[in-house]
């Protein structure tokens, strides 16, 4: 069920500059196939938040750039397994989040979409499928291993052409105002150093009636399934991720993270503040996710 942020029911279901972002990109995409991309870019972007307070990293409290960089090394540490140990760890459940919420964002042939912290690509495949042809995909992300790993994932399928893969934060991003007819962060905005900075710069690089889709993680709301799941995620997690993909500290970062972020009602809220319209969550598997979609 779908919950919107005023409460009513609907129904159905860094620290790199961005500028840097924009060289690298367009050198990997100087074909001209890829010409169409180049217009998506500003030539230059204001620096990203300072260490002038500290932000949360899980439970441990850091300054802005040290979680920047804590963040990126824990995916650098399992970018290699890390769709692996996202399959095993979540029973396969991920892919079936990630397709309804791709399902629910109703793209069309043709749409532009940026695929925010996508990492290895799960979501901009999907998205991919929906909008070719004529459409394009745009993944970018802080980690440079994962993004390698998405990158021969999409090379082995037939959609090469529509994804283009851009290094940067989310919190300053390259794109022009107004770039994309829809954008997705899967499993991403928990990682970011400033939320609302984040979010309003998804607000900007949105076209007017454009759609975001957030899929997060969240606590369930049963009793005793969060009793089962707060013991899955500290005593389970870290060191079956340790034994998936070679490092336990990533996953014990997950668990705490999901605990310190805003529940569904206060980040839907945060969203209508920012001016993101029809704002809606809708929680699943009894809130472990949540899918939050808006308008501009």
């Amino acid at each position: 069920m779908w919950i919107g942020v005023r409460g009513y029911s609907k129904s159905g279901e860094a620290a790199v500059s961005l500028a840097c972002a924009i060289k690298a990109a367009l050198e990997g995409y100087r074909g001209s196939q890829h010409a169409k991309y180049r217009a998506l870019f500003l030539s230059s972007r204001d620096n990203l938040m300072t260490d002038a307070d500290n932000v949360s990293y899980g439970y441990q409290s850091v300054t802005a750039s040290e979680k920047r960089r804590l963040v990126d090394q824990d995916f650098e540490a399992i970018a290699v397994r890390y769709d692996l140990a996202d399959a095993l760890l979540s029973f396969g459940l991920h892919l079936l989040w990630k397709r309804f919420a791709i399902g629910h964002l109703q793209l069309r042939k043709g749409e532009r979409v940026l695929d925010l912290c996508g990492g290895t690509g799960d979501l901009a495949i999907l998205a991919a499928r929906e909008v070719m042809p004529g459409g394009s995909v745009a993944v970018c992300d802080i980690n440079s291993a994962m993004m390698q790993v998405g990158r021969q994932k999409v090379s082995r399928l037939d959609l090469k052409d529509a994804v283009l893969w851009v290094r940067g934060d989310a919190e300053s991003l390259s794109f022009r105002d107004e770039a994309f007819d829809a954008v997705t962060v899967g499993f991403g905005v928990r990682n970011l150093v400033n939320l609302e900075r984040g979010l309003r710069e998804i607000l900007r690089i949105l076209k007017i009636r454009g759609r975001l889709m957030i899929l997060e993680f969240s606590v369930p709301k049963t009793g005793w399934i969060k009793r089962l799941y707060e013991a899955y995620s500290f005593k389970v997690m870290p060191p079956a991720g340790r034994l998936i993909a070679g490092a336990g500290e990533p996953f014990k970062y997950l668990a705490e993270s999901i605990r310190v972020f805003p529940a569904p009602e206060a980040l839907s809220a945060k969203l209508e503040a920012l001016g993101f319209k029809n704002v809606a969550f809708n929680r699943l598997t009894d809130g472990i996710a949540v899918v939050y979609l808006c308008t501009k």
